[in-house]
């Protein structure tokens, strides 16, 4: 783009920056918003168990697409940290 004055007097004083680093894209926001309040109204995390010891397969893909995929982790001596995960029964 030109350094003329006159084109720069006519632009927005942030024109063309784009969106902050680090900022949120509104859209996604809010539809992330709107699947919360919809986990909530269909019962939560306890139908998401109940869902989830009937179609453990399903859950389990679900479960590691949430999971990042590398992860260097070590204890505080550098030995390896073991990770366990399983359910803990509501009853």
């Amino acid at each position: 783009m030109s350094d003329d004055p006159k084109l720069r007097a006519n632009r927005a004083p942030n024109g063309g920056k784009g969106r902050p680093k680090g900022a949120k894209n509104k859209l996604t926001q809010c539809a992330k918003e709107a699947f919360e309040h919809a986990f909530d109204a269909i019962g939560g995390a306890a139908a998401l168990a109940e869902w989830a010891a009937s179609n453990q397969t399903e859950f389990y893909k679900l479960f590691a697409r949430l999971i990042p995929n590398e992860q260097r982790l070590g204890g505080s001596d550098g030995e390896a940290v073991r990770i366990e995960v399983g359910f803990v029964s509501g009853s």
